[in-house]
């Protein structure tokens, strides 16, 4: 398959400047040179020449970025009120359903450059202080993962508010709508939502092969140039990832069109992608029920996907028995999806469903879908047969491993780590490259045990701490309550990273909200101490600690005397903290700095004291706190360190600046001055630079190392 997959494709006639996608240049087949490369030489050496190879991500392989090839010529049409648009009509098989094909439109320029620059500065600022505050991150329908998107449209309205762009109305009601009419001949169309969505490289990846079952039909908008990624929206007609999937060169201000029987998704292998999604219903009333009646007709004539559209838009309005009925009769017919969601039904049923659990059931719906090829079926059924369930699943290793590769190499990035994981477990160096190929599609779990692995230097992986970072800080920003309080372990020791207790108290705060044992008995400490600024607080302090206890943490238990002990007393009192704007303005500008450098603020480019009062305005009682671990809160990294040789050659240099010729052409003896950003001294006994204290590496399970009862303002020793 890798072999088919990455050998060049044969030339072919079609339309549509296929190659407007590029490849990126940082992926290869397992143990291939990239073209310009030497033999056996890597096209993307790190900063260090390591012995083995190849290295590790030489041998993750992703699925090539082959863009779309049209067999039809473009057609010029009318797009509402825009005519002459270039139109492509493309053409997908349907997976699982022999003989069918999905049409999808592709509308070249569409936008102006202007239309959607304005587009993606309002979209953006929405998304950007929704994600910031740790918003944005509601569970994507397709695969369950933070979406990292903002809704601009409102039951289908285009309100004039902050949130809806002044831009989008003249493009839906005067482009979109007319033409979705027209061409899927539905009169009454209406918009339903409008989705903007980003792909950076600390967040979203990757998006899985999906139906759009929601919706009536779908236009998907490019904000940016293809030059910007690689990758972007891709269809794939089969199961077969490497082979079949095929990218859509769009380029900015193009739409895709399509309806709900287009299996699609989208890839960024590398850069930054944004688009808009615009969704659409068969009829207002269809937007306001969340229903979709445009299934019914053909269900009842014994289509098996509709069958199964028209079950999910029951169960949408809470009507789990007719939607059960409707799932049933689908999965008569083998319907793989209906089968997967009839399984996950039966092995957790939804709420105020009235069902009951049968985990039977479950497995076999599971096991008949893994045979007829869905790879969400294969993966769900080999995790839990890989790791088993006291009393519900049998563990089964060598079939759970089954199942997981035939889900690997269908791209699937939970299958991926599963599999990458039980590799590990048998000593299988395998295993380290599924793991890395799932964190590269933004794998939250994935991406913090590949940062445990650059920390610790395993599994032939260089010892690197701020790779170790990078990826414990994508972890955490997608929710990861152990990456969250790993992350603040790392600030409040300075590994890697300029310390700063106020923002690593905050991810201990937010890492203890989500159940990680270790930010909670961290934050525990933090207001038994009153470090990063929080208020002492010894009762609930003791709470937190109890709560860490309660999951089984060795460390919590043994403090747990320490922290009765606190309680006993009275909180001392804390200071008085500001809490409207009107009680800022009567602060001067020191006590207006020593707030801000209190709450972990950086505040070094305000000017005037109106500046330093908007910036503490952030940060009042009640503003949602920061979601430090944002690509909006970047982390200050530690300055490296210089090594003896680099001092010296500095000091040899400024001798040779300092010293004034002799006048007989030669050199004095004059010492040198010591600058003072030189970093040593001129004497001898500060001419060597003081031993830097060694950091403690952040342990997969950080806690505190017992603390002795102390006075609130000090600081947090090393947790490990």
């Amino acid at each position: 398959a890798y072999t088919a997959a990455y050998a060049p494709p044969p030339p072919q006639g079609g339309y549509g400047g296929a190659s407007a996608s590029r490849a990126p240049a940082a992926f290869s087949p397992p143990g291939a040179p990239a073209a310009g490369s030497k033999l056996g030489v890597p096209s993307h050496p790190s900063s260090q020449d390591y012995a083995s190879w190849p290295a590790v991500d030489q041998l993750v392989a992703a699925v090539p970025v082959r863009p779309h090839s049209f067999q039809h010529p473009p057609q010029k049409v009318d797009v509402g009120d825009r005519p002459g648009i270039s139109e492509l009509r493309g053409s997908v098989a349907k997976p699982f359903v022999s003989g069918e094909e999905a049409e999808f439109f592709l509308l070249k320029g569409v936008l102006t450059h202007n239309e959607a620059a304005q587009l993606v500065s309002s979209c953006s600022k929405v998304l950007s202080e929704l994600i910031g505050s740790g918003k944005g991150r509601e569970p994507d329908a397709t695969d369950g993962k933070p979406s990292f998107s903002a809704e601009m449209v409102h039951g289908g309205q285009l309100a004039e508010n902050e949130e809806t762009p002044a831009a989008l109305r003249p493009v839906v009601e005067g482009a979109l709508l007319p033409y979705i009419r027209k061409k899927f001949r539905c009169p009454t169309a209406a918009l339903s939502s409008a989705r903007f969505r980003r792909f950076l490289p600390e967040e979203r990846r990757f998006v899985p092969a999906h139906h759009e079952h929601d919706a009536f039909a779908v236009a998907t908008v490019a904000l940016q140039d293809p030059d910007s990624f690689a990758g972007g929206l891709f269809v794939q007609g089969s199961s077969r990832a490497f082979l079949d999937r095929r990218f859509i060169p769009m380029g900015r201000g193009d739409m895709c069109i399509f309806q709900h029987d287009l299996h699609h998704g989208v890839e960024v292998q590398e850069g930054t992608r944004l688009e808009l999604v615009l969704r659409f219903k068969d009829s207002p009333q269809a937007v306001a029920y969340g229903s979709s009646p445009w299934y019914l007709k053909a269900a009842q004539d014994g289509n098996a996907s509709a069958q199964y559209g028209w079950a999910l838009s029951c169960a949408a309005g809470k009507d789990f028995q007719t939607a059960k009925l409707w799932l049933e009769k689908a999965c008569s017919q083998d319907h793989p999806e209906a089968l997967f969601v009839s399984a996950e039904w039966a092995w957790e049923p939804p709420a105020k469903s009235g069902a009951t659990q049968d985990p039977s059931e479950a497995l076999q719906l599971w096991r008949r879908a893994a045979e007829l090829g869905h790879g969400r079926s294969q993966a769900r059924l080999g995790a839990l047969l890989i790791h088993g369930m006291q009393g519900r699943v049998q563990q089964d290793s060598w079939e759970g491993k089954r199942l997981l590769r035939l889900a690997f190499e269908q791209d699937d990035p939970d299958a991926a780590f599963h599999l990458g994981q039980a590799l590990l477990q048998d000593s299988d160096r395998d295993g380290a490259t599924k793991i890395l190929a799932a964190s590269l599609k933004g794998h939250a779990r994935a991406c913090f045990q590949v940062a445990e692995m650059y920390r610790e230097g395993q599994y032939s992986f260089p010892q690197d701490i701020p790779q170790s970072l990078r990826y414990t800080k994508w972890a955490a920003h997608q929710g990861d309550a152990q990456a969250l309080s790993n992350l603040g372990h790392l600030i409040i020791n300075g590994i890697g990273v300029v310390r700063d207790d106020a923002k690593a108290v905050r991810l201990f705060r937010q890492a203890a909200k989500l159940g990680a044992a270790e930010g909670m008995l961290n934050y525990g400490l933090a207001l038994l101490r009153g470090n990063g600024g929080v208020k002492v607080d010894y009762q609930e302090a003791l709470e937190w600690a109890q709560k860490s206890a309660a999951l089984g943490h060795s460390l919590a238990h043994q403090q747990l005397s320490m922290f009765f002990n606190a309680a006993k007393n009275p909180n001392p009192p804390a200071r008085s903290v500001p809490s409207s704007k009107e009680e800022l303005q009567q602060l001067g500008v020191r006590d207006l700095q020593d707030l801000l450098r209190s709450e972990g603020v950086d505040f070094s480019d305000c000017v005037e004291k109106s500046d330093l009062i908007a910036r503490a305005a952030m940060h009042l009682p009640g503003v949602a706190e920061p979601w430090d671990a944002a690509p909006e809160h970047t982390l200050v990294l530690e300055r490296p360190k210089p090594t003896k040789e680099e001092i010296l050659r500095q000091r040899q240099r400024q001798e040779a600046l300092s010293s004034p010729p002799s006048p007989s052409g030669g050199e004095g003896t004059t010492k040198p001055v010591a600058s003072p950003g030189d970093g040593y001294s001129p004497s001898p006994a500060a001419s060597a630079p003081a031993p830097e204290p060694k950091a403690t590496a952040a342990a997969p399970r950080p806690a505190a190392i017992p603390p002795q009862p102390v006075a609130p303002s000090t600081v947090f020793e090393a947790v490990d």
